[in-house]
C-alpha cells in the first residue's frame, strides 16, 4: 500500500510481494498519475504500522482476511473486498494471525491536468466523500489487476496502452462497487432506521424503480414527492453518490440491455416503451454510453450466439 511496502515491516511477514513503485517518478497514464502496484502475500503477524496516506489507494483482498484501519477506525476485511484510501489520511493494515490474506494494492492521483475528455472528476468526488471504505466486489475487479500485474510481468511493445486499460478498469470499477455500495446500504436500511434525508433518497429510489417506464420527465419525481429538484438532486447525489438522472439513465439502459438480450421487441418500441423523444435520441444516448448503437449490439449478440 502507498509508500510503506519498502521497509515499513520486516521480510518474514510476507510469504512474497511483487511491487513496482514509482515515487520518484510516476506514470502519467492519461488522466491517473500511478505511484504504485502489486501483490502481497501476508504471513501471520504481518502489520504495516500507521502511516500517512499521500495518494489514493485502492486495495483487493484476494484470499484471507486480517483488517484495515483509517484514522483509527478499524474495518474488517476478507476475500472479494475492496478497501478504499485517500489522501491525508492516516492508514494501517493487519493480517489475520490464522488466516493471513493476500491483497493486490493500486497507489495514484487523479491529474487536474488531464484534458476534457480525460477527467474522473466524477469518480475523484466519490472517493473523496465515501463514507465507508470497505466494498463487497461486485464487477469482477481481480481480473484487470491480475491483467495488470502481469503485464507488468511480461512487458511488450504495446504493454503501455494495456497498462493505460486495466488501471482505468481498476478505478472505474472500484466507482461502480462503491456507487453500488451505497444504493444496496441505503434499500436494505430500516425505514425506521433512517434520518430525514436518507429517507427521501430512498424514496427517490423507490419511485424510480417502481415508475421507470412512466416517467417522461425528472421534474415530475420531485413534484410526486413534494420537492423542489435541486434539492431533491442535492439530497440524493449526497446519500447514494450519483445525481438523479445519472441513476434514472442507469436503470434506463439496464432495462434496455434486457430487453435488447431478449430480441422480442424492436429498438423503435425499447425506446418508446422507455419514454425516449425518438429512436435516434435512444441511439445516441446508447452509443454515448457503451460506444456502439442499440443496433450494433444486437448485431454482436447475435454473432456471439452463432
Amino acid at each position: 500500500m502507498a509508500k510503506r511496502k519498502q521497509g515499513y515491516y520486516d521480510r518474514d511477514q510476507i510469504k512474497f510481494q511483487f511491487d513496482h513503485s514509482y515515487f520518484h517518478n510516476p506514470q502519467l497514464h492519461e488522466s491517473v498519475l500511478l505511484y504504485q502496484i502489486g501483490d502481497v502475500s501476508c504471513a501471520a503477524g504481518f502489520a504495516t504500522g500507521p502511516h500517512h496516506q499521500f495518494c489514493y489507494e485502492i486495495c483487493y483482498v484476494v484470499s484471507g482476511k486480517g483488517s484495515f484501519s483509517t484514522n483509527g477506525q478499524t474495518y474488517a476485511v476478507q476475500e472479494r473486498d475492496i478497501y478504499l484510501n485517500v489522501p491525508n489520511e492516516v492508514h494501517n493494515g493487519e493480517a489475520d494471525p490464522t488466516d493471513p490474506f493476500r491483497f493486490f494494492y493500486i497507489g495514484f492521483n487523479f491529474d487536474d491536468q488531464a484534458r476534457e475528455g480525460y477527467s474522473l472528476a466524477h469518480i475523484r468526488e466519490l472517493f473523496d466523500h465515501v463514507q465507508h471504505p470497505v466494498a463487497v466486489d461486485r464487477f469482477d475487479i481481480e481480473a484487470p489487476f491480475v491483467r495488470l500485474l502481469d503485464e507488468l510481468h511480461n512487458l511488450n511493445e504495446y504493454s503501455a496502452i494495456m497498462i493505460n486499460m486495466y488501471l482505468h478498469q481498476i478505478i472505474v470499477l472500484a466507482y461502480r462497487n462503491f456507487v453500488e455500495q451505497q444504493r444496496h446500504t441505503l434499500k436494505s436500511t430500516s425505514y425506521v432506521q433512517m434520518d430525514a434525508q436518507k429517507k427521501t433518497a430512498y424514496e427517490v429510489l423507490q419511485f424510480i424503480d417502481g415508475n421507470l417506464l412512466h416517467i417522461s420527465e425528472l421534474s415530475k419525481v420531485a413534484e410526486e414527492l413534494h420537492y423542489s429538484y435541486p434539492y431533491l438532486s442535492q439530497i440524493f447525489k449526497k446519500e447514494v453518490g450519483m445525481t438523479i438522472k445519472e441513476y434514472f439513465d442507469r436503470k434506463r439502459f439496464e432495462q434496455a440491455i434486457e430487453w435488447l438480450k431478449r430480441g422480442e421487441m424492436t429498438i423503435t418500441l425499447i425506446a418508446d416503451r422507455l419514454r425516449y423523444q425518438s429512436i435516434h435520441t435512444f441511439s445516441k444516448a446508447f452509443r454515448n454510453k457503451f460506444g456502439i448503437s442499440p443496433s450494433e449490439y444486437q448485431a454482436f449478440l447475435r454473432s456471439r450466439k452463432k
